[in-house]
């Protein structure tokens, strides 16, 4: 295992580690260098002393040898003058030799001319330099280190010419040499020289140390204090006592680098996390996950929080204020210690005041609700207390928010404090909001799951608990009580021909009108579509047929303004029952609807805009007569549900296919659809009976001879329901048909609002082959909203609706739109419920070339039927 470094502990026990130190610290680089200045200093003054001399020696010893030289050769020239003999000359140069400098050679080497005139003699024969002194007739000097050469030519002149006859003027007659060694002088003075440097070295040594030793102490104590300040520093707030302001180590550039460091400080201080703190923020993160606890007891989640942030400094307390909609702020205040009340009254003016100012509210609305805590430190001067605050504002739901905390005076001069307190106020006011938010969403849903989100009254499933109620309080108090079901006359006809935005706000103006119109403490729903129902509390027979009569007198006297401008008058149909029954009477919530569902009717059939009381005893009768109308139909049983067809021809006459729904029987008779449909979405049974549609037609093996198309009318709500897209695919694939052959069917009217929820299950169908139709597309916006975003094979139009000659140029205009958007998009029409042979030939005027229900009455709409005609091909465009 490789060991990239070593503790200090380790080093300083090792002698060769200290060492290793040591040769790497400041200090010892100020000693070394010095010694190696104060060295490199000696011996560049023992190497530059030794030239100068040596260079003094040779010139010195050049300049004695030209002495010597002139000398020679003026001796000589005197003897030469006055004649001399061989013997002469070999005496003279042995006595200049004699007198020479010690050491010195002189040598004079004859030259040709001589030697022709007066012979030969002994002597050396002349060297090189001697030879160029003879070649060049010039005086030549060789200064080395061990000798000196000086070499100087004979010239003749007028004179010299009268003893050497056969010479010419300016003929070197011969080279007086001198070689005078200089090397034993130079060692000398070399080794006088080492002597006198050892003497000297040693003080320039002693002044480097001496320097290097100052320089050490002032650096060192300098560090010394540097060190035991930055021990001293274990958390950033002791950063502010790492000060070096005007502090002296001797040496500017120090005393700048010091300084320098408390700037550094100072910004470290404003950037820096310890982390303890580092570990807080984390904490505090993971507080800013909303558990269902936190929205249960959101309370209990400040003063946990509280304890929690009082483990890494003090906060006195916590308050938060929150209004949401209309609502008064609430203001809670927690405390994690016991605290004075002068001081909770003082707190109480300042947040009021903060409050106020933050939230608009006005300052004596506020009354904060105290929560005291026992484990903190005793609050009792409000004086030495700081408050911060951080606000918060949402548009959904409405909500104006405001978080604080209750700090130490000066608590948030530090930095890094600062922005602790700032990210605790942040989770505050994110996780309260969020939670007081969350219980307004809450609170709207349990609003909306027991009201109808169009007209604010309660819905279906509110109603049944609210009767079965009344029928239990009635019964233990032995009193009775009114049940109305009110159905709006013609409100099909309203819809289509103002639409469906005009069509909600028609429902909201009768939901205003029934809230009005009745007591106080009746109670109001709205059952499905346009059919609302009304419990009377406490009215017998007499008082509940009073009540029917003012809400039905008040209705036939509302008129409401219609689009065009035209004044359209309100008519309701509605029937009465009064229970309980008597107590040998085994009467149902069930069947006390059912018995003022069928005096609804009967209103109608009466004429419509009026009132009928539900007779038991008639219902009985009619029940033992065998259910001679439909209105006897009271309670649905999925077993007595029955497939019916319907044919889709061309405009022709030939049948393409045919669409497959179900219908429920009294006796003989089809139950009509519309009260057929209405009992299903009483009894919550459209889902069930939907499967069960499918599944029959489906499963038939005479289903193997049908080619056309086949069509089914599925609720939207069916559509939506988990798996019921799975289950049809399945049981498509299992049928002798193609899924090519198979068309779904929704209505545009149920799902106002909810039309993207269709978007996955209509995608699935498309996927897998399915094609899809519309089926009683009006003058409605979902019609529209419908063919933008899916895309369908078909669109079904009621007949009426488009043979209607009597139409608002309006709705002509609408129904020739869509027929063009239909065109466009390649989207075929079927005309729906077609009748007579009159609607038939103004079907084909608008060259619409499928009809649905045409001769339906005169033919059993049975399989058998569709199964043995000529079925073929998929239908013309529009």
């Amino acid at each position: 295992m490789e060991i990239k470094g070593r503790s200090p502990e380790l080093k300083a026990a090792d002698p060769l580690g200290r060492i290793i130190g040591w040769f790497r610290s400041l200090r010892a680089l100020m000693v070394i260098a010095a010694l190696a200045v104060s060295l490199l200093v000696t011996a560049a003054v023992y190497l530059a002393t030794e030239a100068v001399f040596t260079q003094a020696v040779q010139r010195a010893s050049v300049q004695n040898a030209r002495v010597l030289a002139d000398g020679t050769f003026n001796a000589m020239y005197q003897i030469m003058r006055q004649g001399w003999t061989r013997d002469q000359l070999n005496e003279f140069l042995d006595s200049l030799n004699q007198r020479a400098d010690p050491g010195a050679v002189i040598n004079v080497y004859r030259g040709a001319r001589v030697n022709e005139l007066f012979g030969r003699i002994e002597q050396p024969a002349p060297d090189k330099t001697a030879m160029a002194a003879f070649d060049s007739r010039r005086t030549h000097v060789d200064a080395g280190t061990e000798m000196v050469r000086y070499d100087r030519p004979l010239v003749a002149d007028a004179e010299c010419l009268q003893c050497h006859v056969n010479a010419q003027s300016g003929d070197v007659l011969g080279v007086l040499s001198i070689r005078q060694p200089i090397g034993p002088m130079i060692e000398q003075a070399h080794d006088e020289l080492v002597d006198r440097l050892m003497l000297i070295v040693p003080a320039p040594l002693l002044a480097a140390l001496l320097v290097a030793g100052l320089l050490s102490w002032r650096l060192g104590r300098s560090v010394r204090r540097l060190n035991r300040s930055v021990e001293q520093v274990n958390r950033v707030e002791d950063l502010a006592d790492l000060r070096f302001a005007g502090a002296s180590t001797g040496f500017t550039e120090l005393d700048d680098v010091l300084s320098r460091v408390d700037v550094l400080t100072d910004k470290v201080r404003h950037v820096a996390i310890d982390r303890n703190l580092l570990e807080f923020e984390i904490g505090l993160l993971e507080h800013f996950v909303i558990t269902s606890d936190v929205v249960r007891d959101w309370r209990r989640y400040v003063r946990d929080l509280l304890e929690e942030i009082n483990r890494q400094f003090t906060v006195h307390g916590v308050f938060t204020a929150f209004s949401i909609a209309d609502r008064p702020v609430g203001v809670d205040v927690f405390w994690h210690g016991p605290v004075d009340e002068v001081v909770v009254a003082r707190l109480d003016q300042e947040i009021g005041r903060r409050v106020g100012e933050g939230l608009g509210g006005q300052v004596h609305e506020v009354t904060p609700r105290q929560h005291p805590g026992k484990d903190g430190l005793p609050v009792s001067d409000a004086g030495r207390l700081d408050l911060h605050t951080k606000t918060l504002s949402m548009d959904l739901p409405p909500m104006r928010g405001m978080v604080g905390l209750i700090v130490p005076m000066g608590e948030a001069r530090v930095p890094v404090k600062k922005l602790v307190i700032e990210s605790i106020l942040s989770t505050l006011i994110n996780v309260v909001g969020s939670v007081r938010a969350i219980e307004r969403h809450t609170e709207d849903l349990e609003y909306f799951a027991t009201r109808d989100p169009l007209t604010r009254l309660y819905n279906q499933r509110m109603f049944w608990s609210l009767l079965d109620y009344e029928i239990g309080r009635a019964r233990r108090h032995e009193s009775r009580f009114g049940l109305m079901v009110i159905d709006l006359d013609d409100f099909k006809r309203v819809n289509d021909r103002y639409g469906h935005g005009f069509g909600d706000d028609y429902l909201r103006r009768i939901a205003d009108l029934l809230n009005d119109g009745l007591r106080d403490g009746d109670i109001v729903a709205r059952y499905g579509g346009d059919e609302f129902v009304a419990i009377l509390p406490d009215a017998d027979d007499a008082a509940a047929e009073q009540v029917a009569d003012r809400l039905l007198a008040r209705a036939q006297k509302t008129a409401i303004a219609a689009p065009d401008g035209e004044s359209l008058r309100l008519s309701l149909s509605v029937g009465l029952a009064v229970g309980p029954m008597d107590a040998a009477d085994p009467a149902s919530t069930q069947a006390l609807f059912s018995l003022a569902d069928q005096a609804m009717y009967r209103a109608k059939a009466a004429g419509k805009n009026r009132l009928a009381v539900a007779n038991r005893d008639e219902v009985r009768a009619l029940d033992q007569a065998g259910g001679g109308t439909p209105e006897a139909f009271a309670i649905l049983d999925p077993a007595t549900v029955s497939v019916v067809y319907q044919s889709i021809r061309r405009a022709d006459g030939e049948v393409m296919g045919a669409e497959a729904f179900a219908r429920a029987r009294v006796g003989d008779r089809l139950v009509p659809a519309a009260e057929f449909v209405r009992a299903l979405d009483r009894d919550q049974l459209i889902d069930a009976v939907d499967r069960q549609v499918v599944e029959r037609v489906l499963d038939d093996p005479a289903i193997r001879c049908f080619a056309g198309q086949l069509f089914f009318n599925v609720a939207p709500t069916s559509l939506m329901e988990a798996r019921f897209v799975d289950f049809l695919l399945d049981a498509v694939e299992r049928s002798a048909l193609a899924a090519e052959q198979v068309v779904i069917e929704i209505s545009e009217s149920p799902l106002a609002g909810e039309i993207g929820a269709l978007a996955g299950p209509l995608a699935d169908l498309r996927a897998a082959g399915v094609g899809l139709a519309i089926d009683h597309a009006g003058s409605g916006r979902e019609t529209l909203s419908y063919l933008r975003r899916f895309d369908v094979d078909y669109v079904k139009i009621e007949a009426d609706w488009l043979c209607d000659r009597k139409v608002s140029r309006r709705d002509r205009a609408f129904i020739d739109g869509l027929l063009t958007i239909a065109e466009t998009l390649g989207v075929t029409v079927i005309a729906h419920n077609v009748e007579t042979d009159g609607q038939v030939e103004l079907i084909r005027g608008l060259a619409i070339d499928l009809m649905q229900g045409y001769r339906f009455a005169r033919e059993a709409p049975v399989l058998p039927v569709v199964r043995t005609a000529a079925i073929s091909g998929r239908g013309g465009r529009v």
